[in-house]
């Protein structure tokens, strides 16, 4: 069947589809044409790797084997060229000159002379010299030697070979060369009549011999045909096979980006999740979809109460119950609690081994197909174990990484929620926490916002014990400011005790801020004037706490000045502030009573720090020695006459902060 190369080339230029290129390369499959040659190398070059390697395939079976056949022999085709020759030599050939020269050549032969010339030269010289040989024994020679010639060459040599003989073996009897062969007319008829026959016969055997093998060298020829093209054949199922398995790795890759990418958003998620149910929820979906874990439950440990509970479980989850009310002790020896103690990840299998020299509690039996510890940097919050798995569930590398992923994504972000510390289980002896009693938590926390630093209320909401009286001692900051002229705008403003108010408001709530913002604590409003603390409860270092307490009060100064414009524009009494600063060790903590309390510092630094203050005038920020030293290399300052204060034998040096460096 002709191949219409027009229409391949045609289907297979542009951006065709692999069918179209599979079809074209099925075509081409046993043609040897130059075309052929020209499209497979065409697909050859093709972006699909399948059909590169078919093309590939098919260019080197077919055009190999042309080009052999054009004058590259390989091994075997030298063994089939000989036989051809040797076939020619024995082909009987007639007319002309042309038949006469292959006769004449075969005569002078070199193995014409070696089986023809050289035995009748031996039969002469026995003749010669041994006259008691008898006349059988050249009978039998002659015929010997007239098959041979039948065998090895042809009739057309040997009949004339025959005749030749004869007249030989004549001339040899009349010159008296034998004596024992003694031909007559009737035994040369006789003697060539039986030579022609037995040439005849010979010659037709060597023939069908030839012949035979003829047959036997073409069917050979077919058979390596056909092994060639059943080798072909192999070679484009093999390729098919490759071709297979790219589409099912490319098929698997597909697959893999889609649920990474799944899982990434999911992730994503979870990690801007702010509640703990929520984020329980969305970590057994994970371990459902993307891990085929069909139960599952999420434990986190409690150092406090030295015991690890479960904070939820999947909707599968094949005994929710039983699990939700264990509470176990991290001495106890248990799948969960040796996870949590060791950390990693834990295989079914492992754990069973692990068992049998270190059994589990019986008390708190816990199925486990794997576990893992859930990290929040080198800390260990809790587990994830899974109890049953899905059929689809298959655990390899990729399967372990994704878990452990999952698992410390979800340990940051419970973490981050905050839940772990608010749990009623934490609070209230490991008992859930109501959501009004959450609610009521936050309402306090909100009033609480609104008077004291969101660093004090931190420290009492992680450690409700620092709400007892005490404190300790440390070096921090004081900060003190009042209004100055307010005596007077009291007095003047007598009758309008609301307009000395909104005033005093506005300084307040701009100073607040601004110390908030720098990370200073309200310690107290004193009418007029505030107190603030740098380094208490929290502090990095000394020298920060000195330099933010600066930087508030010179936002401070300026912001006041603002203020201050505002109500000249108002038309009310203009008034500012005065500041002052020292830095010194104190004692910081909780003063009053047991019924009531108030977190504030104590000490001769203190003191010092309000008279700073009391000798700031309006617009004017004082600081200490004590400060200055912690700072000087940060800040500006104009170095002021030093001044006395109650309290003090020596006098106090202090310097006005101009600005920062």
């Amino acid at each position: 069947m002709a191949i219409d190369f027009d229409k391949l080339e045609k289907n297979i230029s542009g951006a065709s589809a692999d069918a179209a290129k599979r079809a074209a390369l099925a075509e081409l499959a046993d043609s040897n044409e130059p075309r052929a040659k020209k499209i497979l190398e065409t697909l050859a070059r093709d972006k699909s790797t399948a059909i590169k390697l078919l093309a590939s395939s098919y260019l080197k079976k077919n055009f190999s084997d042309a080009a052999a056949a054009a004058g590259q022999p390989s091994d075997n085709s030298h063994g089939h060229a000989a036989q051809q020759v040797k076939q020619a030599a024995v082909v009987p050939v007639s007319g002309g000159a042309s038949a006469g020269g292959d006769i004449f050549q075969k005569i002078f032969d070199a193995d014409f002379v070696k089986y023809v010339v050289a035995p009748l030269g031996v039969i002469a010289i026995l003749g010669l010299f041994s006259p008691a040989v008898p006349a059988f024994f050249f009978f039998s020679a002659y015929l010997a030697l007239i098959i041979t010639v039948s065998l090895y060459y042809d009739k057309q040599i040997a009949i004339p070979a025959i005749l030749a003989i004869c007249l030989i073996a004549m001339l040899f009897y009349a010159m008296g060369l034998i004596v024992n062969f003694r031909p007559t007319f009737l035994l040369m008829a006789i003697f060539t009549l039986i030579g022609s026959y037995i040439s005849i016969v010979a010659t037709d055997l060597r023939e069908k011999n030839i012949n035979s093998r003829s047959v036997i060298e073409d069917l050979k020829s077919q058979i390596m045909q056909l092994k060639k093209l059943i080798d072909k054949r192999k070679d484009f199922d093999e390729a098919q096979k490759d071709m297979d398995v790219i589409t099912k790795m490319k098929n698997d890759l597909n697959v893999k980006s889609r649920r990474l990418g799944e899982t990434l958003i999911q992730i994503h998620e979870l990690i801007s999740n702010q509640k703990t149910d929520e984020i329980i929820e969305r970590v057994t979906k994970l371990f459902a979809r993307q891990i085929g874990a069909k139960s599952v439950s999420v434990w986190v440990s409690n150092p406090k109460f030295h015991s690890i509970y479960p904070l939820g479980c999947s909707e599968k989850h094949i005994d929710p119950q039983r699990y939700m009310n264990m509470n176990i002790p991290l001495e106890e020896e248990t799948i969960i609690t040796k996870v949590s103690r060791e950390g990693g990840f834990y295989t079914g299998e492992e754990l069973r081994k692990i068992s049998e020299y270190e059994p589990f509690s019986k008390e708190f039996d816990i199925k486990s197909e794997f576990s893992v510890s859930m990290d929040a940097g080198n800390k260990i919050i809790g587990v994830i174990n899974c109890e049953e798995v899905f059929d689809t569930f298959e655990l390899n590398d990729e399967t372990k990484k994704l878990i452990k992923l999952i698992a410390d994504v979800a340990a940051w972000a419970l973490k981050n929620a905050g839940d772990l510390e608010l749990s009623k289980r934490d609070l209230q002896n490991i008992k859930q926490l109501s959501d009004k009693e959450r609610e009521e938590k936050k309402k306090i926390r909100s009033i609480f916002d609104k008077f004291v630093s969101p660093k004090v209320i931190e420290e009492i909401m992680n450690n409700p014990a620092s709400l007892s009286l005490g404190g300790k001692r440390r070096a921090i900051t004081m900060f003190f400011a009042d209004i100055r002229g307010f005596t007077s705008m009291s007095e003047t403003l007598a009758g309008n005790p609301e307009v000395v108010l909104d005033i005093v408001n506005r300084f307040h709530s701009a100073m607040t801020d601004i110390i908030l913002a720098n990370g200073g604590t309200i310690d107290k409003y004193i009418g007029d004037a505030l107190m603030a603390l740098f380094g208490a409860p929290m502090s990095t270092k000394v020298e920060d706490d000195a330099y933010n307490t600066i930087a508030a009060a010179i936002a401070i100064k300026n912001e006041c000045a603002k203020i201050r414009e505002q109500l000249i524009r108002e038309g009310k009494t203009a008034v500012n502030v005065g500041i002052g600063i020292n830095t010194g060790d104190v004692v910081v903590g909780m003063v009053g009573s047991t019924k009531m309390m108030n977190y504030t510092a104590i000490g001769d630094a203190v003191n010092t720090a309000a008279r700073i203050e009391a000798n700031a005038g309006a617009g004017q920020v004082l600081i200490s020695r004590a400060t200055y030293e912690l700072v000087k290399d940060r800040v500006q300052v104009k170095t002021l006459d030093a001044i006395m204060v109650k309290g003090k034998r020596e006098p106090v040096e202090i310097f006005e902060v101009t600005g920062l460096n």
